[in-house]
């Protein structure tokens, strides 16, 4: 391909702002995450706060078709969605306009090799030594979170919960003694007993209602008593514990389901699946087999139905690997297929399968973006090596121009999007085998970028109306994790009941307001920083040559100072400054003397030579 006459060489001190803007928002996004009750990271902070959500804004939420929560994570809604919902897009949009750069300046070859030296060399040489460092970080963290965890951290009765769900009776005793309401809720709406519940602590249970614990207590959300939970887990021992204490058989959560509706109906696939989705998102292994045998017993305790057991066991023995909503009907198709049509069917899943389980094994931990980026290059310089010997043109201006571009720009990442299923914006995948929907998901921001150097277009009016892109897209985010909670919830309240019709269209929603929130950020920040950050700046430049560092090296030290903080009573907004104020000014201190005018410096950034100080003039010196 052809591209465009090249304008003017110039430093486009703006991109470089905006790609350390990237890289910085990364590390406030790590910062934040012990204070969002993420089951995945292993630092978990006492002071993690939940906002209750207005009955109003629920039931706005519910004209909508939007089933929402009871309350939410202030920092999971301004830092985790709404800053992933477009950072790493927004770095590879900023990666290809400088790619294509060195292309057009250099040529393929010599474009290869830079970028051989500023990322895939940092990514061996300084991945060796964070990423088993962010590891030990990881269980040195959480292993320091959990100090001072058997005590009562807040008023609000912290300590009580930590103590029911570990089983801590010492825990529970002193929490009481200090005053802590036995039946106060945690910000999530979970009571003491709820937890001891859930984690099968039995003798802490016990206590619990021998205290005065309500025992039909609700959680805050689904509106399940412990009897509910009890019997989801079938355990036996736990529900008979809570019969002994007068629990309400009769009582309905938020779908009017009893107790006993719970363990009716046959033990299917679907089933299974929940309560795997359950275990995943409470890091809880469960033990199915003993589930699926002890759920007749309970049931056999809640109804007195002794043919039960008969029947269970005769279902149990039917397998039926498509047993989910709209599986018979995939089956009669499948059946109908030819032989080989069914050895392909069978070869292109495990080959999904195993990039499936290649991309998630964290291999590369946070530095996977740079292992993306060297892919897509690579996919770049094949592709104008074809289009130079095919002597293909240039496309016009306008799949540049806003809003055209968004012509194929929003149904192209709306593709895409729909595929992903983790959060806000883009799944994670930090494997050593690229996910190929993710490749070609970073492929249309990367290209984007690439599409605008060199044109004038891009110079004069992409981002123009940065105001406009700001204030359209703070509607289109609150509509998108709308959808998204909703999303959420229904997996447990419509999925459970083979209702697929509520989820699937909450997550294409969700899906076209990440896409055009997304779009709409980036559009604004590149016409922002144009705004403020056009000209050079020694500061500015400063901390855009220091933030590759910073993100490269900021994962162990932040993780150490987590895990240190986490048991102090202090509000999360401290602990949140705190950790990431130390672990910047440690590391910048660290770049100035040990990296900046080094070899790693150099692999990073380029060589740079200290300013040596000017001599004065002869005569000044001898006065």
């Amino acid at each position: 391909m052809e591209a465009p006459p090249i304008l003017e060489k110039k430093r486009y001190h703006d991109l470089d702002a905006l790609r350390a803007g990237a890289m910085l928002l990364g590390i406030l996004l790590h910062g934040v995450i012990s204070f969002m009750g993420e089951k995945y990271w292993p630092i978990q902070d006492s002071q993690s706060p939940y906002w209750d959500l207005p009955a109003e804004v629920q039931e706005a939420g519910t004209t909508i078709g939007m089933e929402l929560p009871d309350q939410i994570s202030p920092y999971k809604f301004f830092f985790m969605q709404a800053i992933h919902g477009f950072r790493m897009p927004l770095f590879f949009v900023v990666s290809g306009f400088f790619v294509a750069m060195l292309w057009r300046q250099k040529g393929i070859r010599e474009m290869l090799k830079h970028r051989t030296k500023r990322i895939l060399l940092p990514l061996l040489g300084m991945g060796i030594v964070f990423i088993p460092a962010t590891w030990i970080a990881m269980i040195g963290g959480g292993f320091l979170s959990s100090l001072g965890n058997e005590a009562p951290r807040n008023p609000q009765g912290g300590g009580l919960w930590a103590a029911a769900e570990r089983g801590n009776v010492d825990g529970i005793y002193q929490a009481l003694e200090n005053g802590t309401d036995i039946n106060s809720r945690r910000k999530d709406g979970q009571t003491p007993l709820n937890l001891a519940v859930f984690n099968q602590q039995h003798e802490a249970a016990k206590i619990l209602l021998e205290k005065g614990a309500d025992v039909n207590s609700v959680n805050g959300d689904q509106r399940t008593t412990p009897l509910h939970t009890a019997t989801f887990l079938a355990d036996e021992r736990m529900v008979l514990l809570l019969l002994k204490h007068d629990a309400d058989t009769e009582a309905k959560d938020k779908d009017d389901a009893t107790p006993v509706a719970v363990v009716q109906g046959e033990w299917t696939q679907e089933l299974e699946g929940l309560y795997k989705f359950i275990g995943r998102l409470t890091k809880r292994e469960f033990d199915l087999e003993r589930i699926k045998r002890d759920r007749v017993k309970v049931r056999e305790i809640l109804i007195g139905d002794q043919t039960a057991t008969q029947r269970e066991d005769t279902a149990s023995t039917e397998k039926n690997d498509w047993d989910f909503p709209g599986g018979a009907e995939l089956e009669k198709r499948y059946e109908a297929l030819p032989g080989w049509a069914k050895g392909v069917s069978w070869v292109i899943g495990g080959i999904i399968g195993i990039f499936w389980v290649g991309s998630m094994i964290p291999a590369f931990h946070h530095l996977w973006f740079l292992f993306y980026l060297m892919v897509i290059i690579g996919l770049f310089a094949l592709l104008m090596w074809i289009a130079k010997k095919r002597k293909f043109r240039p496309w016009g201006d306008w799949v540049v121009q806003m809003p055209y571009c968004l012509l194929w720009l929003f149904p192209l990442t709306f593709l895409v999007q729909v595929t992903m299923w983790q959060s806000f914006g883009p799944d994670t995948h930090t494997g050593p085998l690229p996910w190929p929907p993710k490749v070609f998901y970073y492929c249309i921001f990367f290209g984007f970028g690439a599409l605008c150097y060199g044109r004038e277009t891009f110079d004069a009016d992409v981002g123009r109306y940065w105001w406009l892109s700001f204030v359209g897209a703070i509607p289109v985010l609150l509509l998108g994790v709308g959808y998204l909670e909703s999303r959420n919830v229904q997996v447990f309240t419509q999925l459970g009941q083979g209702n697929l019709k509520p989820v699937i269209i909450s997550h294409l929603i969700a899906s076209a307001c990440m896409v055009l929130y997304c779009w709409l950020m980036i559009f604004g920040c590149i016409g922002f920083f144009r705004q403020i950050f056009s000209q050079e700046n020694k500061t500015i430049r400063y901390i855009s040559d220091s933030s590759y560092w910073l993100y490269v090296a900021h994962m162990p030290l932040m993780m150490l100072l987590q895990g240190l903080v986490a048991p102090w009573g202090i509000p999360s907004s401290i602990k949140f400054l705190l950790v990431c104020g130390i672990t910047v000014g440690l590391l910048l201190v660290c770049y100035e003397y040990f990296v900046r005018y080094t070899f790693i410096g150099t692999f990073l950034n380029g060589k740079r030579e200290r300013e040596k100080p000017q001599e004065l003039p002869a005569s000044q010196s001898a006065a």
